[in-house]
């Protein structure tokens, strides 16, 4: 039954609850005025038999004073003017039957029902016959009871003839709610099927150009189908702009990316042209420096020995500066060359350098076997060396240090971590890492040029991986990054 309703149109749902409405309104009247009009013909037919009884019982005194039963048949007798009585009884106070009317002579009257003591009237239902029971009263008192039986088929005959009446305006009545249907249906239905089909192009085709047509009528359905029209119109004025500003946009992204492009190749390409053209001039300098230390060094006082190495030492920070310049301008620029690489095998043999250079530290590694990736072995040389250079540097002022490489998988994703036991980080400024030139401690604490960080960001990125830093002061740093293991 649900779904007769749910899958139905609208038109198809109007239709059936205006018959549905109309149809139930019509039957219930039509039963009711039935139900009225059997009631009302009863109760005459009762109000009659009332009378009838009280003039029988009015002319049956005399009778019954005298005990002349003949009268009293004579009295009895005129009830077959009245066609709906079939019998008639008079009876004496004592029950005794005195007198007795029977329109069909073979037809027989048992009389089972009788008045009590403090009725004076009572009607019963035999069937489809009532049976009235009346006092005779004469000056105050009662001489016998008069019974009347009569029939109700004269009733049933006007009610079927009510019926047929009734039934005919019924369905005439039907008939003009099923014609209202259908016109309220065109109204009304026609419209909103309009305005759903419109509804469903502008939502499948993107197209705000449609209308729906507007019906003829002055009402709120007229005023709906307008204002969604109105709104069409200003959607499509918005969507109009919106292409337009998209395209406008898209024209400027592209401008700006192009030049942005350009301004970072010219960047790169002046980075690199500085730091290559440092290094001449900078090993002139460097091998002035050693001559000066290895060759004159007697003739130079204190001061002056103090000066030489100050020179050394400033020119090997230089060095390394355009070393780490080198690295950041080939992170972005170089092509990268994917391949199989083993991690761990690298991380051993940095390991390995820099134990030959620990003069006297007490450093211990801990290098994880088997962490494979598919990257650029030169990138990533360069990410490992920052990352374990970090720890080894950090570190240097720990009694006793540790320096760990490792990685663990994680929702389906190899995490590769270096983790020491050094200085440490403040966390608050953990964002500051990865920048160029950024720096969390001073250059008299640890000496650095804040670049390696930032490069091995630059690597991590550009195989679209992931790294970050969790560390606390004094109490290590971990850095975790993530190479995803692709073959595009």
């Amino acid at each position: 039954m649900n779904r007769m309703w749910t899958s139905q149109s609208i038109s198809g749902k109007l239709m059936r609850m205006t018959l549905l409405v109309g149809g139930v309104s019509l039957l219930l009247a039509y039963i009711s005025f039935l139900i009225y009009d059997l009631y009302n013909l009863r109760q005459q037919l009762m109000m009659s038999m009332s009378a009838e009884a009280n003039i029988v019982g009015a002319n049956s005194v005399s009778a019954l004073e005298f005990d002349d039963r003949q009268a009293a048949e004579n009295t009895l007798s005129a009830l077959r003017n009245s066609p709906q009585i079939r019998a008639a009884v008079i009876v004496r106070p004592d029950g005794t039957e005195f007198a007795r009317y029977m329109r069909d002579p073979a037809s027989h009257l048992q009389l089972n029902e009788h008045l009590t003591l403090s009725e004076t009237e009572h009607f019963w239902t035999k069937g489809r016959d009532i049976l009235l029971g009346s006092r005779i009263r004469f000056q105050g008192g009662w001489v016998g009871s008069v019974y009347i039986l009569a029939e109700t088929s004269g009733v049933a005959r006007s009610i079927e003839r009510f019926g047929l009446i009734s039934a005919g305006i019924l369905l005439v009545c039907f008939a003009i709610a099923l014609l209202s249907t259908a016109t309220i249906r065109h109204l009304v239905s026609d419209p909103l099927t309009d305005l759903a089909r419109t509804a469903q192009i502008v939502t499948r085709e993107r197209d705000y150009s449609v209308r729906a047509k507007i019906p003829p009528s002055s009402d709120e359905l007229s005023f709906l189908v307008e204002s969604f029209n109105e709104m069409l119109g200003e959607i499509q004025t918005r969507d109009r702009a919106l292409e337009a500003s998209r395209a406008e946009l898209e024209q400027r992204v592209e401008e700006r990316t192009a030049e942005l492009s350009a301004t970072n190749k010219e960047l790169e390409a002046f980075s690199y042209s500085v730091a290559h053209d440092l290094r001449g001039p900078l090993q002139h300098i460097n091998n002035i420096g050693f001559l000066l230390q290895h060759s004159v060094s007697q003739g130079l006082n204190d001061e002056g020995r103090m000066l030489v190495d100050r020179l050394l030492e400033g020119s090997k920070r230089m060095s390394g500066l355009i070393d780490d310049l080198l690295n950041l301008s080939r992170a972005s620029s170089h092509p990268l060359h994917r391949r199989p690489i083993d991690l761990s095998h690298i991380v051993e043999t940095i390991a390995s350098r820099l134990e030959a250079e620990k003069d006297g530290r007490d450093v211990r590694f801990e290098v994880a076997r088997g962490a494979h990736v598919f990257a650029d072995e030169g990138l990533m040389q360069v990410v490992l060396e920052n990352l374990i250079g970090n720890a080894w540097k950090y570190t240097s002022k720990a009694d006793s240090a540790l320096i760990q490489f490792g990685f663990s998988d994680e929702a389906g994703e190899t995490i590769f971590f270096v983790r020491d036991n050094g200085a440490g980080f403040n966390p608050r400024y953990a964002d500051r890492l990865f920048r160029p030139f950024q720096r969390l401690h001073s250059q008299s604490e640890f000496v650095g040029t804040g670049v390696g960080l930032a490069t091995a960001y630059r690597i991590i990125t550009r195989h679209a991986g992931k790294i970050w830093a969790r560390g606390d002061v004094d109490k290590g740093a971990t850095f975790y990054f993530t190479v995803p293991y692709s073959e595009k």
